[in-house]
């Protein structure tokens, strides 16, 4: 492993170099210690595959140049203990990845939802906004928030990410009626690793001009927009497997119901569902 982790290293250090970044500047935007940054540059360990697609995404370039390394048994070296098919996964799965559970390091989320791409977001029912808790800061602050009030959708870009923070920012991307909605569709992921929540919804919110594409950290956001009032003649569609589960009245115990059929909810890697 010792001449793959010295590749990752020098690639880690000469883009952190092009970029005029100290190894501790690079390790506060991590939220890891210097002494890390340090190990990979000197070849003394690699980092895992969060931090590589972070990295990758912070240096604009792709994974295989960021490693610097494109034999086919590299990531199956780098992330040696993980089975075959997740491997196979990870691999075909680190564009959108990259979009997708780093959304909020975009700093036009427009272009996202012109693409396609799924964002991830805060959503607001009325005096209500989803999730309560934000997740890790190596995960970042959602910059896009999507409301639901009196019968109108706004979808905001709310930040721009800057060096270590998300900038406010007040960007109006789209607005119509609820009447404008042909449908919203629910359905679910869950992190390969615990990232602040280890599941999240994915709201497909359909109209005649567009399809946005949304995630959320919360499984309450879906009981939420399920038993939302104004929601009574939208038609909302998820698979038959969960519709139980979110006809439960009491969230608490909706949400349960949801994580006890853990098996049927898909690794979440910003791939669209």
């Amino acid at each position: 492993m010792g001449i793959v982790s010295l590749a990752v290293g020098k690639q880690i250090k000469k883009f952190r170099q092009e970029q005029k970044l100290s190894q501790q500047e690079l390790a506060d935007y991590l939220n890891i210690s210097r002494q890390t940054i340090s190990k990979w540059e000197l070849g003394k360990s690699l980092p895992d595959l969060e931090n590589v697609i972070l990295l990758a995404e912070y240096f604009n370039v792709s994974v295989d140049v960021l490693i610097g390394y494109k034999k086919s048994g590299f990531l199956k070296t780098l992330f040696e203990g993980r089975k075959e098919k997740e491997l196979i996964k990870m691999a075909k799965d680190t564009e959108q990845n990259r979009t997708a559970l780093y959304s909020p390091y975009a700093q036009e989320i427009d272009t996202l939802f012109a693409q396609g791409k799924r964002v991830n977001a805060f959503l607001k029912l009325g005096e209500h906004i989803y999730p309560e808790v934000t997740f890790s800061r190596v995960m970042g602050n959602a910059n896009c928030l999507c409301s639901f009030e009196d019968g109108k959708i706004v979808i905001d870009q709310i930040g721009v990410f800057k060096v270590l923070v998300n900038i406010p920012v007040e960007k109006q991307i789209a607005a119509f009626t609820l009447t404008d909605v042909k449908q919203i569709n629910l359905s679910f992921g869950k992190y390969y690793r615990h990232i602040g929540g280890d599941f999240v919804t994915l709201i497909d919110v359909v109209t005649d001009n567009q399809i946005y594409l949304l995630w959320v950290n919360s499984l309450k956001v879906a009981h939420a927009i399920w038993h939302y009032p104004q929601f009574s003649s939208t038609s909302i569609q998820v698979t038959k497997d969960f519709e139980q589960a979110l006809s439960i009245e009491d969230e608490e115990s909706a949400v349960e119901a949801i994580r006890t059929q853990e098996k049927l909810i898909p690794l979440f890697y910003g791939k669209q569902q």
